[in-house]
């Protein structure tokens, strides 16, 4: 059977707004004899599972098929049937198979029921949005307009989601807004895969159960299970151990999960979105990415458009960060064209480190280009030296250094929240080091 190129998204070039389309991919399903004969079913799922049980996803009639009788995959090399211990068995063209891939026009048979399944594609047409706004995106510009379009289109479905775009872009907040316009009820959970450790990587990922291994005194669910009913967030896929990928790979098509030190699956309901900044076909090519997964993960890509390609929503982003951090400080003129006319390497994270630490060096009066201490601004008109998180400089010219050290330490806090307590990617970060780092953690108790 033929497939669809890996990479499913196709955004349908067109004149008028109304005719850009998403395209999805979908099982299709015919009944041809039996109970439940002349029934048609079309679900743009990566899986189905067949058989009598209400929770199935084709829930069939006929008493001669078993509660989970079968299972229908989408894989890189076709349709592949699993029958699931069925009673009476699954049969292709008549064999009795326990795995098999479908071939165009084959008869799949459970109990006396005779089917057609194929692939085949969905359009969902979108518009470019008119807000500036959405869910925790912010911006206006229309290649941040064509993304809120697509969310909206993407997030109600079950569909696997890759968001692709730079560091600091803000790829965890495509995926909470996807999250939150998704309808799901169960939590988002996000994981990070760039943890150096393997071991780590797979007991976060899939959990354990009891002396599983030395110091495992209980039971630990894995993200997948905590995220049961909602949406996991695999950040960094593209740092994912090559020797995990497999497992992750059978999770996403089995949707069950295996803890370390166990042989009996978990059933678990979880939408996967992941994002990378690194070129995974390029890592596929030289193998450092599996193409099975790579295909499984890339049903539909999103793209995060960096700062410097939206430099007209820098004005949105900065009221929207102030709003957050409650910034008593206003820009001047000169400030904001220097915030314009900036390249912005570290995209939208770096503009919000930009403005907190202007916040403090400007010790509560209006904030200066010298303030924001841009490499650009920098190089025109340079700035005293400062200690890594401005304090030092910023005590002179502020009139409260409590108020100061408050501010620093809600950096600290909330830069450590980003980035999951991970020290080192904190003071990369807010570009100190991490010694420093670490004393001042120390010295605000946090």
């Amino acid at each position: 059977m033929s497939m669809p190129d890996p990479g499913s998204t196709q955004i349908m070039p067109a004149a008028a707004q109304t005719a850009r389309k998403i395209r999805l991919e979908r099982i299709e399903l015919k009944v041809l004899s039996g109970p439940d004969a002349g029934r048609e079913v079309k679900l743009a799922l990566a899986g189905v599972t067949l058989g009598t049980a209400s929770d199935n996803d084709v829930m069939l009639t006929d008493r001669t098929v078993s509660r989970h009788h079968a299972e229908i995959r989408v894989t890189h090399d076709g349709l592949l049937v699993s029958d699931l211990g069925s009673t009476n068995g699954t049969f292709l063209n008549g064999l009795r198979v326990n795995e098999a891939f479908l071939v165009p026009d084959s008869v799949l048979s459970l109990g006396s029921t005779e089917m057609r399944i194929r692939t085949g594609t969905e359009e969902h047409p979108y518009e470019i949005a008119q807000e500036s706004r959405l869910g925790c995106l912010v911006g206006g510009t229309e290649p941040m307009r064509e993304l809120y379009g697509l969310i909206k289109v993407v997030a109600p479905t079950p569909t696997t989601v890759l968001i692709t775009g730079e560091s600091g872009s803000g790829k965890e907040m495509v995926a909470s807004t996807l999250h939150g316009l998704s309808g799901r009820s169960g939590p988002l959970v996000v994981f990070d895969a760039s943890v150096t450790d393997p071991e780590m990587v797979r007991n976060d990922l899939f959990g354990h159960i009891k002396g599983a291994f030395t110091g495992a005194t209980g039971a630990r669910d894995g993200a997948f299970r905590r995220a049961d009913g909602g949406t996991l967030f695999i950040d960094e896929i593209g740092e994912l151990p090559l020797d995990l990928q497999p497992r992750l790979l059978r999770v996403l098509e089995s949707r069950e999960v295996v803890p370390v030190g166990s042989d009996q699956p978990v059933k678990v309901d979880v939408r996967v979105v992941a994002a990378t900044h690194r070129n995974l076909e390029a890592m596929v090519e030289s193998g450092d990415f599996r193409a099975d997964l790579y295909y499984r993960l890339s049903v539909i890509s999103l793209r995060v458009p960096p700062l410097r390609d939206i430099t007209a929503d820098v004005p949105l982003l900065v009221q929207n960060f102030a709003d957050k951090m409650g910034m008593p400080c206003r820009l001047s003129p000169e400030a904001e064209r220097a915030l314009g006319g900036y390249h912005w390497p570290g995209n939208v994270r770096e503009l919000r480190n930009v403005l907190e630490r202007a916040a403090v060096l400007c010790g509560g009066q209006e904030i200066r280009p010298e303030h924001l201490r841009l490499m650009d601004v920098a190089a025109v008109q340079p700035a005293a030296p400062v200690e890594p998180l401005a304090i030092g400089a910023a005590a002179s010219a502020a009139t409260s250094p409590a108020q100061l050290k408050a501010m620093e330490r809600r950096m600290i806090g909330e830069a450590m929240t980003r980035n999951r307590n991970n020290k080192t990617a904190v003071a990369r970060e807010l570009g100190i080091p991490l010694s420093t780092l670490k004393r001042r953690i120390a010295e605000y108790d946090l």
